[in-house]
Order: structure tokens, then C-alpha cells, then sequence
């Protein structure tokens, strides 16, 4: 499976200073984020591969948000650009790191190419149905609103023009968790990020 030659790669090559590649993992609440990522780190653990949770701080009142970031949008970005730069910053020999959460990916690209890190944008997309399904087992029914299936709506149109890789998280978890993997690994095949030449 992708999952252990995955794990025998960070495995490999953990320890080696240098700027971790990160992996942004997105999608709707239901589309099975949390699952999917607890599963692949109870395959791979946490010491060779760093998972950051993008509302592990909390999520302020609305209110808050426009108050200190001027929009929930203001407020994402800001967030986005908190959790690279601690991937970047606090991980230097992690080859990868994992941030999860529902996040705009042009935040997530734009970080990342500004901090000069190697990033892949995974969006996990389940139909409608199934999330509504999801939320209802997890009671939280409320979620499942006209907006909630907008915001999966333009995950999935953004992601798909920005170039990241859309997963489908309709089936089982082990067969996404694959899939992430096979991504992951396609991104630590990449090369680095040049830093740019000093004009003499």
C-alpha cells in the first residue's frame, strides 16, 4: 500500500534539515478529513509525520473576524498563513508535513509559494448526500445548510483550476487514505524550491 512505502520514506529521510513539503488537505465538513487523517497517522506516527489541524486554536465568534481580520475570509487567510509558516519554521527536519482542515486552497498556494515550500493541495469531496449522512452521525445536522454545499461546491471548482487533486471521499476510508498517500509521495519526488539568484 502507498501508506507504508509513505511511512519508509518520511522514515528515511527525517532528520535532514532543510524545508519540509506540505500537504494541504481540504474539503467540506463531512467529506472525512479527521477520519482520513487519523488513519493515516495511525499508520504513520506523529514523531516522522507532523500533522497540523488548521482549528486546533479555536474558531472565533464572526463578529471576532470582522472585528480583527475585516471577513471569515480575512480571518482564513490569516490563519493559512499562521500554519504554513509554522510547518516552515518549527518543522526543518521533517521531509513532509500535513495541514488539515476547510480552507480556501489559493490561501494554502499562496503561502506556500511564498514561503518557498513544495505543497500539493488534496481536496477530499463527497457528494451532498453523503455529507448530510455524515453530519447527521456525528449530530451535527445544523452544518448541512445551503452554504455548506456552496462552499464544496467552489472547493471543488478551485481546486480543480488551481491544479491540486481532488479525492473521492464518497467510498472508505482506507482507499482515500491511499490515495493521499500516492500524492504525498508524488510530492516528496519533487525537487525543491530554488531560492532566487542575487543580482550581483
Amino acid at each position: 500500500m502507498s501508506v507504508e512505502t509513505l511511512r519508509e520514506r518520511v522514515r528515511l529521510l527525517t532528520g535532514t534539515p532543510g524545508t519540509p513539503a506540505l500537504l494541504c488537505i481540504t474539503g467540506a465538513s463531512g467529506a472525512g478529513k479527521t477520519t482520513a487523517v487519523g488513519a493515516l497517522r495511525d499508520t504513520i506516527e506523529a514523531r516522522l509525520l507532523p500533522t497540523l489541524f488548521f482549528d486546533s486554536l479555536g474558531v472565533p465568534p464572526i463578529d471576532h473576524m470582522h472585528a480583527g481580520w475585516e471577513s471569515p475570509r480575512g480571518w482564513q487567510k490569516a490563519m493559512t498563513w499562521f500554519w504554513v509558516q509554522t510547518a516552515k519554521n518549527v518543522y526543518r527536519t521533517h521531509p513532509l508535513v500535513v495541514l488539515e482542515g476547510s480552507f480556501d486552497p489559493q490561501y494554502a498556494i499562496a503561502a506556500c509559494s511564498a514561503n518557498r515550500m513544495r505543497h500539493a493541495v488534496v481536496l477530499l469531496h463527497a457528494d451532498m448526500p453523503v455529507l448530510k449522512q455524515r453530519l447527521d452521525q456525528r449530530g451535527q445536522p445544523e452544518l448541512a445548510t445551503d452554504d455548506m454545499a456552496s462552499w464544496a461546491s467552489y472547493l471543488h471548482e478551485s481546486t480543480s483550476q488551481l491544479g491540486g487533486h481532488v479525492i473521492d471521499a464518497n467510498g472508505d476510508v482506507t482507499t482515500v487514505v491511499d490515495a493521499i498517500c500516492a500524492r504525498a509521495l508524488a510530492l516528496l519526488a519533487e525537487p525543491p524550491v530554488e531560492r532566487p539568484r542575487r543580482s550581483n
